[in-house]
């Protein structure tokens, strides 16, 4: 996996995002174990919660093009922000279901030049005390 080339596409693919509201352009791309990259970018909505990040435009295409979580190997993200710009939570969560929990998530923004720039971090270190499937058992009598 080479992270600069990767940083250099998520730029790219930043100019796809649809964000007439914010100006904030955000892009995902999931590595698969095959080497194949799936991608998304943020597209926003005048109905605000009708907006989806990249993060999960990215991974509900891996879903749908038929693809498991342990399929997974990463996913690289970029951000407009200065500082680095970590998922929101809606998106950590999806990530925690989507992804397996070791799977590394590369967080760079419009300053990252090199892989120097960025922060890499595993899925289960995203959202602690995470609400996961195992969480939905409850009292069942």
């Amino acid at each position: 996996m080479n992270l600069k080339e990767l940083l250099s596409k998520a730029k790219k693919l930043q100019t796809n995002a649809y964000v007439p509201y914010s100006h904030f352009r955000v892009a995902a791309i999931v590595i698969l174990k095959n080497g194949q990259e799936i991608t998304g970018v943020n597209v926003e909505n005048a109905a605000f919660p009708a907006t989806i990040c990249a993060e999960r435009t990215a991974l509900a295409q891996v879903i749908t093009l038929g693809y498991q979580k342990t399929d997974i190997e990463a996913l690289f993200l970029i951000t407009d922000s200065i500082s680095l710009g970590s998922p929101c939570g809606i998106c950590r969560q999806f990530m925690i279901e989507i992804m397996p929990l070791t799977a590394k998530v590369f967080i760079s923004n419009c300053n990252s030049k090199d892989d120097k720039d960025l922060k890499i971090i595993k899925v289960q270190d995203l959202l602690p005390f995470a609400f996961m499937p195992e969480s939905l058992k409850g009292n069942k009598k």
